[in-house]
């Protein structure tokens, strides 16, 4: 699963900016509206991965 994150800020409280219809994201830690945002693997889907393939 990915995780999104604010690109200013890195928090992970992001939210759709007006229900998605303009494709932007806003921030509700810092307030950033945008369409550009951040997206990880989320820690632990990473640790699972790495046992799998170490299986």
């Amino acid at each position: 699963m990915k995780v999104k994150k604010c690109p200013v800020c890195k928090s992970k409280n992001i939210t759709t900016y007006m229900g998605a219809q303009f494709g932007k994201y806003l921030c509700k830690k810092c307030g950033y509206v945008g369409a550009l945002i951040l997206e990880e693997d989320d820690k632990r889907n990473k640790k699972r991965k790495q046992e799998v393939l170490s299986m």
